[in-house]
């Protein structure tokens, strides 16, 4: 017998996320993703069906995209990057290279003269954004996150399992809010399946203004459990993000 899965549509979560932590969308919910670093973004062409190479100075550390696999499927190998669009899209993809150093793309459809290859040059990461966690970089404050560890120097912003979100479908609870130096945020969310079949947490469709990571314990939750006695671990899982500080 083959267990379905279902899959909701991300809008849900995004509204959440916006309500319970203060941020704003622009008015477009689908240029959502342009807020953040679009006025530094790097124009990469793409043409449905074709793979596209993006060679990084560094290696990659963290890959953030707008789209679901529906549209776009990416692959990371060391510093290199494979995009596979698979319909016609506009939309922004975010890269942090090892070095913590941010990249912002903008993936634009042209069937015409997209190459298969692109190299992306190094660029120059400012103090504000080097120092912005205090003496950790995005992916060491991601690390010290997955380990159920409080990032050194932050403070604890908001009350532990407040429920900010149910649909009935799932639950969204908050387990830990970090202030961190500058302006930036680490928050660590419960998600819970409430319903009695698998579902799946379109993680991959999350576009905050400011978000630079984001990563998930499991992305397929299982089906709540019959009974209160029974273990319910697999039907709950944590989500992990970085937001930092947008420019006024």
């Amino acid at each position: 017998m083959r267990t379905s899965i279902a899959a909701f549509r991300p809008f849900s979560i995004f509204c959440a996320l916006l309500i319970v932590f203060g941020l704003v969308l622009t008015d477009a919910f689908g240029e959502s993703a342009a807020v953040n670093g679009a006025e530094d973004a790097i124009p990469l062409r793409l043409k449905t069906g074709m793979v596209t190479q993006a060679e990084f100075p560094e290696k990659i550390a963290d890959v953030t995209k707008s789209v679901s696999s529906d549209f776009l499927e990416v692959e990371t190998l060391g510093n290199r990057m494979f995009l596979l669009p698979l319909k016609n899209f506009d939309s922004y993809l975010h890269v942090v290279t090892e070095d913590n150093i941010s990249y912002c793309l903008h993936l634009i459809m042209d069937n015409v003269e997209a190459p298969t290859c692109i190299e992306i040059k190094k660029r120059t990461q400012s103090k504000e954004k080097v120092q912005g966690y205090g003496v950790m970089n995005t992916v060491e404050l991601m690390k010290v996150l997955l380990k159920g560890e409080e990032p050194p120097g932050a403070a604890i912003a908001g009350s532990s399992g407040q429920e900010v979100f149910n649909n009935g479908v799932f639950r969204i609870s908050t387990d830990k809010v970090y202030e961190l130096g500058g302006g930036a945020k680490a928050l660590v969310l419960r998600f819970e399946n409430l319903m009695d079949k698998p579902i799946v947490l379109p993680i991959e469709n999350i576009e905050l203004p400011g978000l630079v990571a984001v990563s998930v314990d499991a992305q397929v939750l299982g089906p709540r459990p019959r009974t209160q006695a029974k273990n319910s671990s697999s039907s709950m899982t944590k989500a992990y993000m970085i937001i930092e500080p947008q420019d006024q």
